[in-house]
């Protein structure tokens, strides 16, 4: 179904095109190839008689397959091997010298049949092959045999239009327990034919891709979750007035603040530089003053080309762009504007500064040079009111050449024919505009000639887009460095540089590049809630407007003024929330920032009560379990974890009481490796894999739950060469992940939350997670569910995993007496 359907949808049933689909689903482009070879040799082989006999089937249709389809030589295949006592093996196929799968084959007729018409994309057992087909088993359990007696990884059988293949050796698991991948018909080999390519061709069994796969467990599906029953779900928050109104409010207040972010007023007083930029801010000085000293040297004489400066310039080096590292949110853009408003303002006064943002622009790769020139180009006439289109300015840069044309044979045979000559002459201008690279290195030359400036140019927000867009827009990026001679700055993220330069984009290039590291968090929330309480106050006077609010909303603004201060507190001294927002933002101020405004706009914080205790105390800290529970249910009611930073850790997908700890298992496995070591925390996926398995969890949770915890941040991979594969990963805990580890699992507030967000495998507990609003019902279902989780920990094959859980579950005991107390007998 992946391939086939994959055709259909682009349009080209009748022809493959191998460029665009190997592009965007195929991981080895001679699948591709092979797809179109079986597709065109399908009507063939489908032609083949039932009573075609087992030699007739080898030559016909298996032989086919191996050599003219899949990737096998004829001298990587054994025919006929013998196996001692077992007999004759009919293909034993070679891979390092080592026999790597042995294939039994039979005639295509009725020798194995399986009943079943269509069969899923995924492996059955072989207790249900037997159900299906006696011959079948008897083939599978005759090949396996002599795959044993050979040593080969895998074995499979195959009548020539069905396929079946299987692990030669399983430790642990009885024969009718044991995987197979199945293709019942030349249909399905056509519909999955990926998978059959992973299964049978040398290049992909040599990478052992399906081997995991196999040595799975079938186990039922967890049940359903007590949210399921819940109607509606997710339902929206209920807000009373007062709290619409106030996050209405603060909302109208941050939407100002952000409006401010480009100004030097809102740089000089919330950008927190880290340590180590003192450094890197020295280096750029010196670069600015460089290209200053250069262009004034440059403006002394008249550049024709690029390509052939004069002998006085040829010592000066080749500019080459300036590279800022770092993950998403961490302050690059940040750094760029405090760079330009605050610490090198006075150097970079003779520039033309100009803007690339490809935050959401363009769509694609091929629009990168069309989308950096419009945008120069406007910058250039909005900012500057230089029109690079206008005729006198287009005839003064331009002036050599126009000076040239005149002396050309055909400019020499029409300059007497004025109107001729004018024609000739705009014919050649504007070819020359065409190659808009070109023209504006002109351009810029005259500019700096002319008007004695020089060019710095700011590519921003590069990081949020796709490897190939960064790729491309670099290298343009470095093509604008060079020729025009500007000082240009790129923001990259970490893995695209250095995967770019071993792959040898950037051999060409060495720019020079500084990695951004994250500044004192705390610092960053404590002079943004300052800006903020300036703004609500009316102590800062803004030019910040934002449409659709109603103007009224001032009435309100002395009560946000309030609520920031407080949190302005707060985060002087690191109270309350603060650390709990530095813990989930991992390192992201963006993410960060976000989150402190979710907290503050949610309608689960009681706002009247805080503002109430802060009009008669003076102060109030937002508690951790306030910032927590906000966090938690977002908009909502009850948890929901799509929208929610926080992920259901005792989540399962089978109805396997001991899956409730994999992702703790992964977190606290990987908390055992220290930063400060070698492999600075990172941990082998394999290592990380076999230590889940001998646990006793089944590969297909453990390759489920590693991609939850990567999609919600609470471990991160290590940056990969391009040529790098995906079971030579690490890992590492990200500060998110270490939350939840450490703090999150033992929160009353949380614990309540997972009630209804975690499948019950015991229906006696299950029957105990309903709905409720009752604060007493929902501490008793939260000690259930406690006692549920430690049943289960008999089941977990790690002592220092278990010691880990008794104690986070003692502490949780230990919140939920607090609450008891708090709360009063029923």
């Amino acid at each position: 179904m992946e391939y086939a359907t994959s055709l259909k949808t682009k349009g080209r049933s009748s022809r493959f095109n191998h460029k665009v689909y190997a592009g965007k689903n195929m991981t080895d482009s001679r699948t591709d190839v092979a797809y179109s070879a079986f597709t065109k040799t399908m009507p063939e082989l489908k032609r083949l008689s039932e009573n075609a006999n087992e030699a007739a089937t080898r030559l016909r249709a298996i032989d086919t397959i191996l050599f003219d389809i899949l990737d096998w030589e004829k001298e990587d295949v054994e025919p006929e091997r013998y196996c001692r006592a077992e007999g004759y093996a009919d293909y034993v196929c070679i891979a390092e010298g080592q026999p790597l799968l042995v294939i039994e084959a039979k005639r295509i007729g009725k020798t194995f049949a399986l009943e079943t018409d269509t069969l899923e994309n995924r492996p059955y057992s072989f207790g249900f092959i037997a159900s299906e087909s006696k011959e079948a088993a008897d083939a599978l359990q005759q090949a396996i045999g002599y795959a044993a007696t050979l040593g080969a990884h895998y074995v499979a059988i195959t009548n020539g239009r069905q396929w079946l293949l299987t692990l030669t050796y399983v430790d642990g698991k009885a024969l009718l327990d044991r995987l197979v991948y199945i293709f019942e018909s030349f249909d399905a080999i056509k519909e999955r034919f990926r998978l059959f390519c992973q299964c049978f061709s040398k290049s992909h069994l040599t990478r052992h891709e399906i081997h995991g796969a196999l040595l799975d467990i079938l186990l039922k599906p967890a049940p359903s979750k007590a949210s399921a029953r819940i109607p509606g779900h997710p339902q929206p928050a209920e807000r009373n007035i007062f709290q619409n109104e106030l996050s209405y409010v603060l909302d109208y207040v941050w939407q100002v603040m952000s409006q401010d972010e480009g100004s030097s007023d809102f740089v000089n007083n919330c950008y927190v530089s880290p340590e180590n930029h003192k450094d890197t801010i020295a280096l750029v000085k010196e670069l600015i003053a460089k290209r200053t000293a250069e262009d004034a040297i440059l403006t002394q004489h008249d550049i024709k080309s690029i390509d052939n400066l004069p002998q006085q310039l040829a010592h000066l080096p080749t500019e080459k762009p300036f590279v800022i590292l770092g993950q998403v949110g961490r302050g690059k853009t940040s750094f760029l504007k405090y760079l330009r408003h605050v610490a090198a303002s006075e150097l970079l006064t003779g520039f033309i500064q100009l803007d690339v943002n490809f935050i959401d622009r363009p769509d694609d790769s091929s629009q990168i040079p069309t989308y950096v020139y419009d945008e120069i180009e406007r910058q250039l006439l909005e900012l500057y009111k230089i029109d690079i289109r206008e005729d006198r300015f287009v005839r003064g840069v331009l002036h050599f050449e126009l000076k040239r044309l005149k002396n050309t044979p055909r400019g020499k045979a029409i300059c007497e024919n004025t109107e001729r000559y004018k024609e000739y002459e705009l014919d050649e201008i504007d070819k020359i505009l065409e190659d808009r690279h070109a023209y504006l290195t002109r351009v810029f030359h005259h500019l700096k000639k002319g008007r004695n400036c020089s060019v710095a140019i700011f590519v921003d927000n590069l990081d949020r887009r796709e490897t190939e867009i960064q790729e491309q827009a670099f290298l343009r990026a470095s093509a604008m460095a060079r020729d025009w001679a500007s000082l240009t700055f790129v923001c990259l993220r970490p893995e695209t540089f250095h995967r770019s330069r071993e792959g040898g984009v950037l051999d060409a290039i060495a720019p020079t590049a500084f990695t951004v590291a994250h500044p004192d968090l705390a610092l960053v929330l404590k002079r943004r809630f300052a800006y903020a309480k300036s703004i609500a106050s009316g102590e800062r006077l803004t030019s910040g407007t934002v449409d659709g609010y109603n103007p009224n909303i001032r009435v309100k603004l002395p009560d946000v003024a309030a609520l920031l201060g407080s949190c302005e507190f707060a985060a002087r001294r690191r109270h309350g929330i603060i650390p709990v927002l530095e813990a989930v933002s991992n390192g992201n101020i963006r993410r960060m920032l976000d989150f402190a405004r979710s907290v503050l706009c949610s309608g689960h914080l009681d706002t009247k009560k805080i503002l109430g205790i802060i009009q008669t105390d003076g102060n109030y800290t937002i508690p951790d379990f306030e910032g927590v529970k906000a966090l938690l249910y977002g908009e909502y009611k009850h948890y929901y974890g799509i929208e929610s930073p926080f992920i259901n850790l005792f989540d399962v997908i089978h109805a396997q009481q001991a899956e409730h700890f994999l992702a703790l298992c992964v977190l606290h496995f990987l908390s055992r490796n220290s930063e400060d070591g070698p492999s600075r925390g990172f941990t082998a996926r394999s290592d990380l894999t076999s230590y889940l398995s001998g646990v006793g969890f089944s590969l297909q949770a453990c390759e489920q739950v590693l991609q939850r915890l990567g999609a919600k941040q609470l471990i991160t991979p290590e940056i990969l060469s391009a040529d790098e594969v995906r079971d030579r990963r690490r890992f590492r805990l990200t500060s998110l992940g270490a939350f939840h580890l450490h703090y999150l699992c033992r929160v009353f507030q949380y614990l309540d939350a997972m009630t209804l967000d975690t499948p019950i495998i015991k229906q006696e507990v299950r029957a105990c997670m309903a709905d409720t609003t009752s604060i007493h019902e929902r501490v008793s279902r939260t000690k259930e569910f406690l006692t549920y989780l430690d049943n289960a920990l008999d089941d977990i094959n790690d002592d220092a995993f278990t010691t880990f859980w008794r104690e986070r579950s003692s502490e949780a005991r230990d919140e939920i007496s607090e609450v008891e107390t708090r709360i009063g007998p029923a």
